[in-house]
């Protein structure tokens, strides 16, 4: 059984988002607040007295101001007694808790109030789990980081940095994730569309949640006022958690979103990512605690999708017979569908779960019994991507052939070419690669273009490396990179093409990979694109153990972030910078605690 208080933290987020929606129109009566009233709301709410108020005299159901009452009092802002009475106390802490969320202040209680409280408490706990889980977790590695000189200072003074008032010059000499979000926040104050700031904020929700800062997070929820987003930080959180292999409170995390589609789908997220870490274990108990959702679902083609998506994650966790048995149950429910569309849509799911199991002969035949359509495409990369895997490159490059989509049909001949080139089929290789830049020449799209320069780029790497650090295929990696227009995306590849010419041993190729790099990096017209590109590629390197490079590219990314002035990009650029030193510093921490 999972513990209840790692759900702290995301339960008080949701409380407060239901709160955001409710609003009223009070008339004007007058009442007088009595010495326990006072008392009682100064000290929870911090709010001046007064001896009147504008909200009217109504009687409002007694449950109904009970649930106000203990989520006010849950977060603080009430300390009376829960009876159920609608009186001065409650009414005051309701227009304290408005104010702190930015609402409109009318003292009213409302259902969505109560929603809203309600699920914004468990929030709230779920913040504070998550800062308690991280400590625990970290102590063993921040003891080895702190005894090595090189890492001392990544830590340094961390402990009080709670207790420490927000100074944005020292911020900037000595950063923080802490600081940092407090400055990115500062700047998201600034921004004025509505829905701009949200989504800052959401950003920077997720990011305090990761670093473990609960109050910092709490506070951040009370300023989005669009429920979507805060339920898109929960599902965010509850990735990084598990990418963090902090499963309990990813868990806690996705219990708490309310809507069932995107519940589901983070569970998903979440085991899909345990199977890809190799933690098999962890993503079969996490498939397992999905079928209690299987009852809920009103479709027998939600149920199919739900089957064949559990059939993949049990199958890359090494549970074959479960995996099959998923298969079959979503075989079974297909027959039953009476409509020809869903009943076609049921069977690429089915297709597509035999693709992903291994099996992309069966899901063939099982894609030969539906009408073609775009929809088959999923279905066609994956059977011709497991082909290629298991070496039968001429099935492979057959299944391609039936892409219609050219965009799609490059990138999967670049896959196909990699995998020939990594069994030594390196002339069969260079066919294949001369397919996917024919067809990536007349991809009419920009950005699909874009992508599929890429995807070959990068195959073309391997098959240099493949073939004992090949100069020429570099140079033609190279090009492809150059063709690419849009310039965060080629810059991301050429630091890619980089770092896997560093870790194949061909320092003269990195360098030369680098100064293309280092120019496409400066290309890039927009300080905001460049600090997110130089992020990713840090992070990347951090997670492969590369942590002196890491840290280089993320102080360029810090220092790009520092010049932007525009309140937009300077809030997510500064959250991204944190959310990095986060991870860079995580990272650090469990390299020092594994060397002797």
């Amino acid at each position: 059984m999972r513990p209840a208080g790692q759900i702290s933290v995301i339960a008080f987020l949701l409380a407060l988002f239901t709160a955001h929606t409710s609003w009223a129109v009070a008339g004007k009566d007058t009442i007088l607040m009595d010495a326990e009233g006072l008392a009682s709301f100064e000290t929870a709410a911090g709010a001046p007295f007064q001896t009147t108020t504008t909200a009217p005299r109504k009687n409002y159901p007694a449950e109904l101001i009970r649930k106000i009452q203990q989520g006010l009092a849950n977060q603080g802002f009430f300390l009376g007694a829960i009876d159920g009475r609608y009186g001065a106390k409650t009414e005051n802490a309701i227009r304290a808790y408005q104010k702190s969320a930015d609402l409109f202040v009318d003292g009213v209680p409302s259902s969505q109030l109560a929603l809203d409280l309600e699920t914004g408490g468990k929030v709230g706990e779920l913040v504070k789990r998550l800062k308690k889980a991280r400590k625990s977790t970290t102590e063993l590695a921040r003891a080895s980081l702190m005894s090595r000189p090189e890492t001392r200072d990544l830590l340094d003074g961390a402990e009080s940095l709670d207790n420490t008032p927000h100074n944005s010059k020292d911020c900037m000499l000595k950063p923080e994730p802490r600081c940092l979000l407090a400055e990115a926040s500062l700047s998201a104050a600034d921004i004025e569309k509505p829905e701009m700031r949200d989504w800052a904020l959401g950003e920077i929700l997720t990011s305090q949640a990761r670093a473990g800062l609960a109050d910092d997070a709490i506070g951040t929820t009370r300023r989005i006022h669009d429920p979507r987003l805060i339920m898109v930080a929960l599902r965010d959180i509850a990735k990084a958690q598990a990418t963090a292999g902090q499963t309990e409170a990813a868990l806690a995390a996705v219990d708490i979103i309310p809507d069932l589609s995107q519940q589901i789908e983070a569970y998903v997220a979440i085991a899909e990512i345990q199977a890809n870490l190799g933690q098999v274990k962890e993503a079969a108990e996490t498939a397992k605690h999905l079928e209690q959702y299987l009852s809920r679902l009103k479709t027998s083609l939600s149920k199919v999708t739900f089957h064949t998506r559990v059939a993949v994650i049990l199958y890359k966790a090494g549970y074959k017979k479960q995996s099959a048995s998923h298969i079959t149950a979503a075989e079974d429910l297909v027959r039953k569908i009476h409509a020809e569309k869903d009943r076609d849509e049921g069977k690429r799911y089915i297709a597509g779960a035999h693709a992903e199991t291994n099996n992309p002969a069966r899901a063939m035949t099982v894609l030969k019994t539906v009408k073609s359509s775009a929809e088959d495409v999923p279905v066609l990369i994956a059977a011709a991507t497991k082909l290629a895997q298991a070496g039968d490159a001429d099935e492979a490059l057959i299944t391609a052939d039936a892409i219609e989509a050219v965009r799609y049909r490059a990138l999967v001949l670049a896959r196909i070419a990699s995998y020939q080139a990594g069994g030594g089929d390196l002339e069969s290789a260079r066919t294949t690669m001369d397919k996917a830049l024919t067809a990536a020449v007349t991809i009419k799209f920009p950005f699909a273009k874009a992508y599929a320069y890429s995807r070959i780029a990068l195959a073309l790497n391997d098959i240099s490396i493949s073939s004992d650090n090949d100069l020429k295929l570099l140079d033609e990696a190279l090009s492809t990179a150059g063709l690419i227009k849009d310039e965060r995306l080629k810059a991301h590849i050429l630091w890619t093409i980089t770092d896997v010419r560093g870790a194949a041993n061909d320092q003269d190729g990195a360098a030369t990979a680098k100064k293309k790099a280092t120019t496409a990096t400066e290309s890039i017209k927009s300080p905001f694109s460049r600090v997110w590109m130089l992020c990713d590629i840090a992070e990347e390197r951090a997670k492969r153990g590369h942590i002196d490079a890491a840290w280089t590219l993320f102080n360029d990314a810090l220092a790009e972030a520092k010049t932007i002035s525009h309140p937009w990009g300077r809030a997510r650029s500064l959250g991204k910078v944190a959310s990095t030193m986060t991870v860079l510093v995580d990272q650090t921490s469990m390299l020092a605690a594994r060397q002797p």
